[in-house]
C-alpha cells in the first residue's frame, strides 16, 4: 500500500511539472504567489523553494530575485540575500530604487567600489534621486574620497532639506575631514529644520559628546527623551553617558525603560550587568534567573549567574551552572573559558592546564584559549612555555594588553629588560592612566638601567596616587632600590623610611633600610634595628631571614642557624633560608652535628618538611645519593610542592639515571613555587637539555644567568644548552666566561676541550 502511494506523489509531481512546462510564463507567477503566502506565514524555508521554482521557469525574472533576496534576509542568510539582491539589481537596471538598495547592501559588506558603481547607475536614471545621492556620498567617504562625499551628501539634502540623516552623515564626513566647525553647523541645521526629529537630537548630542561637551549632549539626549520618552536609543544613550561619568544610579531608570521597550534577550542582560556592576546582586540575580529559563536566554544568563555565584562565595553552585551549560552545549567556548578561570582561582593548576589546552588544540586561533592557557602554564610554573602561549595571543590579537603586561612580566623575571620595556610602552600606549602598567614600565626601565626615565615614572606615579597608601608603598620601595644602585644611599634610605612608615610592617622597605645600615658599614644598627623589630614580631618568617643575614654579616654563626632554622620551621618552601643554612654549616664544618639535629626534629613533628629536605641537602653533600634521595621523597610526600625538595630531586634523576619525564614534572613544580631562584632555573633548563629541548634550555637558562651572573655551573651549562641550539658564537663566550668566573672549575677541562671543538 505504501510504495503505490509513494507511486501516486510522483506520478501528481509529473503532472504538475508537465503542465508548467507548457505554460511557464503561468507557473512562474504560480509560485511567486506561492512564495508570498509562504513569507506571509514566516515559513521562510517553503517561501525560499517557491521562488527558486520560478527562476527555474525563468532565470532571469528580477522580480523573483528581489523577493528571494528579501527572505534570505528574513530568514538571517545574509550572504545569500546579498548574491540575489545583486543579481535583481542585474536584472532590473531602470529601477533606480533596487540599483540603491543593492548599493546600500555592498557598502554595508565593505564593497565599496561596487557601491559606488550601483549609485552612479541609479543617478543615470534619476539625478536627483536623495537615495542614490546619499549612497554616493557614503561609497566615497568609505573610499578616502571625503571631499566627493561631502559634495554628493549636500545635494541630496539640496534635493530634499526635510531629510535629517543627510544632516547627520554630512557631518559625520567633516569630522572626519577634522572640519569641527562645519560639522558643528551641520548637526545645529538638522535640528533646525527637524526640531521634533528625535534622530536630529541624537546625532546633535553624539557630536557633543564627542568633542567633549558632555553636559550639552545630556541636555539634547533628554530633549530626544521629551520627544519620545520611549526611544530605545535614547533611553540607551542617556544610561551610557552617566555610566561613562561613574553616575550609575541615574543611569538606572533609563537602563529600565530601554530593557522594558525592547524585551530583549540582549537587553535584559544589560541590565542584569548594570545592576552586577552596581552590586544590587539579587536585582541581577532574579533577570538572570527568568532570562535561564528561555531558550534564547539560557546559556548567557546562566553564564552570569555561575560568575555571580563563583564570586559571592558559592563555589559549588557556580561550578554545577557551568556543567548545565556544557550538558547542552560541550564545545560552548565561553563556559569552557570561565571554567578555566574559576580552576585557577581555586589553584587547581592541572585541572586548568587539561581544560585550557583542550581549548587551544580545539582553536588554535582563539587568543582567549592561548591566553588562559599561558596563565595556567605560569602558575605551574612552565614559565617558557607560558611566554609561547602568550606570544601566540600578541600574534592573534597584537593590540592585547592583559598579554602585553603578563609577557613583559614574565620577560622582567627572565632578565629580557628590552623586552619587557618594548611591551609595557605598547600597553601604556593603550592604557596610558593605568597605575599599573606605568609601575611595570618603570621595572623595566630600572632593569634596563634607565635610571633617569625609570626614576621619572616612579615620582609621576608618586605624585599620582598620592593618597594610595599601597601604591606609594610600592613605588617607594623601588625608588630606594634606584637611589641605591645609583649608590645615592642618602635618598635610598630616604624612600625606604617613607615607604617603612606608610607599612610598618611591610617586610622589603624594612629589608632596604637594613641593607642601607650594611652597606655603610654599621652592622650594630643593623642589629638594633632587626631586633626591634623581632621584638614585636618574632614569628615573621621575612623579618627572621634578614636577622639572619645580619647575623651571617657579623659571622655571628650560632645566632645565623638559628634564625634560618626558625625560618624553615615557620616557612618550609624558602630556597634562600635552606641555601643559607647549608653555607653555615659547611663553613662551620658541622654537616654530621646538623644532620643528627634534624634527625631528631623528624621524629619530633608532625609534618617535618623542613627537617627532611635539610637532611637530603646534608646527606647529598657528604656524598650519600642514595640516602638523600630518600629524604627528598619524604619531603614532597608530606607537601607535593616542596619547592628545595622538588628542585634537588629532580636534579638527582636528572643526572644519576632517573625518569627524565619525572624530574621535568618535579623542576616544573620547583619553578612555580620559587621563580625567582637561580638554582631552580638552572635545574629546569638542565633537565630540557638533556631532553633534547635546546631552544627550552636556552631561554631558561638565560634566566639562571640573569638571577646568577657569578655562578660559573649556569655558564657551562647556558653555553652546552647555546652549543646543542647551534648558536656557536654565544655557547663560546658563555664557555670562556666559565673559566674566567673560575679557572678551577671542577669541569674546567670538559669547558676546553668543548671550546677547542668550536674553534676548530
Amino acid at each position: 500500500m505504501r510504495g503505490k502511494w509513494s507511486v501516486f506523489v510522483v506520478m501528481l509531481v509529473a503532472i504538475g511539472g508537465v503542465s508548467c512546462a507548457r505554460d511557464p510564463v503561468a507557473a512562474k507567477r504560480q509560485y511567486v504567489a506561492q512564495g508570498d503566502r509562504y513569507v506571509t506565514e514566516k515559513k521562510y524555508a517553503e517561501a525560499i523553494l517557491a521562488y527558486r521554482n520560478a527562476l527555474r521557469q525563468d532565470a532571469k525574472f528580477g522580480e523573483a530575485r528581489l523577493k528571494l533576496s528579501d527572505t534570505y534576509g528574513a530568514s538571517g542568510d545574509f550572504r545569500n540575500a546579498l548574491r540575489e539582491l545583486v543579481n535583481a539589481a542585474d536584472l532590473m537596471p531602470d529601477s533606480v530604487d533596487v540599483q540603491v538598495r543593492a548599493g546600500r547592501a555592498l557598502l554595508f559588506s565593505g564593497q565599496y567600489p561596487e557601491a559606488k558603481a550601483r549609485a552612479i547607475a541609479a543617478l543615470a536614471k534619476d539625478p536627483r534621486n536623495v537615495g542614490a545621492l546619499m549612497l554616493l556620498g557614503n561609497a566615497l567617504a568609505s573610499l578616502k574620497d571625503l571631499d566627493g562625499a561631502i559634495e554628493q551628501v549636500q545635494q541630496a539634502i539640496d534635493q530634499n532639506p526635510q531629510i535629517t540623516l543627510g544632516y547627520a552623515n554630512l557631518g559625520a564626513l567633516y569630522v572626519a575631514k577634522g572640519d569641527r566647525e562645519a560639522a558643528e553647523a551641520t548637526f545645529k541645521r538638522a535640528v533646525e529644520v527637524a526640531p521634533k526629529s528625535v534622530d536630529a537630537h541624537l546625532s546633535l548630542a553624539n557630536f557633543r559628546w564627542a568633542t567633549d561637551a558632555r553636559d550639552e549632549a545630556e541636555r539634547e539626549i533628554k530633549i530626544a527623551l521629551q520627544l519620545e520618552p520611549k526611544s530605545a536609543t535614547a533611553n540607551r544613550a542617556l544610561a551610557v553617558l552617566y555610566l561613562s561619568e561613574n553616575k550609575a544610579n541615574e543611569a538606572e531608570p533609563y537602563l529600565k525603560t530601554y530593557a522594558d521597550v525592547t524585551n530583549t534577550v540582549e537587553s535584559q542582560l544589560v541590565l542584569a550587568d548594570y545592576y552586577a556592576g552596581s552590586r544590587k546582586i539579587a536585582e541581577s540575580k532574579r533577570i538572570l534567573t527568568k532570562l535561564a529559563t528561555e531558550k534564547s536566554g539560557f546559556v548567557p544568563a546562566t553564564l552570569r549567574l555561575a560568575v555571580s555565584d563563583f564570586s559571592t562565595g558559592s563555589r559549588a553552585q557556580a561550578y554545577r551552572e557551568l556543567e548545565a551549560i556544557l550538558k547542552q552545549q560541550p564545545k560552548n567556548a565561553p563556559a569552557l573559558e570561565t571554567k578555566a578561570r574559576f580552576l585557577l582561582v581555586d589553584g587547581k593548576t592541572q585541572e586548568a592546564l587539561t581544560l585550557t589546552k583542550a581549548l587551544v588544540d580545539a582553536n588554535e586561533k582563539s587568543a582567549t584559549g592561548h591566553y588562559l592557557h599561558g596563565v595556567a602554564l605560569e602558575a605551574n610554573g612552565s614559565i617558557d612555555e607560558a611566554i609561547s602561549a602568550f606570544q601566540s595571543v600578541l600574534q592573534l590579537t597584537p593590540s592585547a594588553v592583559d598579554a602585553q603586561v603578563q609577557l613583559a612580566s614574565l620577560y622582567l623575571r627572565q632578565g629580557n629588560a628590552k623586552g619587557a620595556l618594548d611591551l609595557a610602552q605598547q600597553a601604556l600606549k593603550a592604557q596610558p592612566q593605568s597605575a599599573g602598567i606605568h609601575f611595570l614600565y618603570a621595572q623595566a626601565l630600572l632593569k634596563s638601567n634607565d635610571l633617569p626615565n625609570a626614576e621619572r615614572e616612579l615620582l609621576g606615579l608618586a605624585k599620582a596616587a598620592a593618597n594610595v597608601t599601597d601604591v606609594q608603598v610600592e613605588v617607594q620601595t623601588w625608588l630606594g632600590m634606584l637611589y641605591e644602585t645609583r649608590g645615592d644611599l642618602k635618598r635610598a634610605r630616604d624612600s625606604y623610611q617613607k615607604a617603612s612608615d606608610l607599612a610598618p610592617k611591610a617586610t622589603a622597605p624594612f629589608g632596604g633600610l637594613v641593607g642601607i645600615d650594611l652597606d655603610e658599614k654599621k652592622p650594630a644598627a643593623a642589629l638594633a634595628r632587626v631586633q626591634s623589630r623581632l621584638a614585636a614580631s618574632p614569628n615573621d618568617a621575612g623579618l627572621l631571614l634578614i636577622a639572619a643575614n645580619v647575623y651571617t654579616a657579623m659571622n655571628d654563626w650560632p645566632k645565623a642557624e638559628a634564625s634560618y632554622r626558625k625560618v624553615l620551621e615557620l616557612d618550609p618552601a624558602n630556597v634562600d633560608a635552606y641555601n643559607k643554612l647549608g653555607a653555615v654549616y659547611l663553613a662551620e664544618n658541622r654537616l654530621d652535628e646538623a644532620r643528627k639535629s634534624f634527625e631528631d626534629m623528624a621524629r619530633r613533628q608532625s609534618k617535618p618538611v623542613a627537617a627532611e629536605t635539610m637532611l637530603g641537602l646534608i646527606l647529598a653533600r657528604q656524598g650519600k645519593r642514595e640516602e638523600s634521595r630518600k629524604h627528598f621523597e619524604r619531603a614532597l610526600a608530606l607537601d607535593s610542592r616542596a619547592a628545595v625538595a622538588a628542585n634537588n630531586l629532580a636534579w638527582d634523576y636528572a643526572n644519576y639515571g632517573g625518569n627524565l619525564d619525572m624530574a621535568l614534572q618535579l623542576a616544573q613544580t620547583a619553578k612555580s613555587q620559587s621563580p625567582l631562584s637561580p638554582d631552580v632555573s638552572d635545574t629546569l633548563g638542565w633537565i630540557y637539555y638533556k631532553k633534547g629541548l635546546a631552544r627550552l634550555a636556552v631561554t631558561t637558562l638565560r634566566e639562571a644567568a640573569q638571577q646568577n651572573p657569578t655562578s660559573p655551573d649556569i655558564q657551562y651549562h647556558l653555553g652546552l644548552a647555546l652549543l646543542k641550539d647551534g648558536q656557536k658564537v654565544d655557547a663560546k663566550a658563555a664557555l670562556q666566561h666559565v673559566l674566567k668566573l673560575n679557572p678551577q672549575f671542577a669541569d674546567a677541562d670538559e669547558v676546553r676541550r668543548v671550546l677547542a671543538g668550536i674553534e676548530s
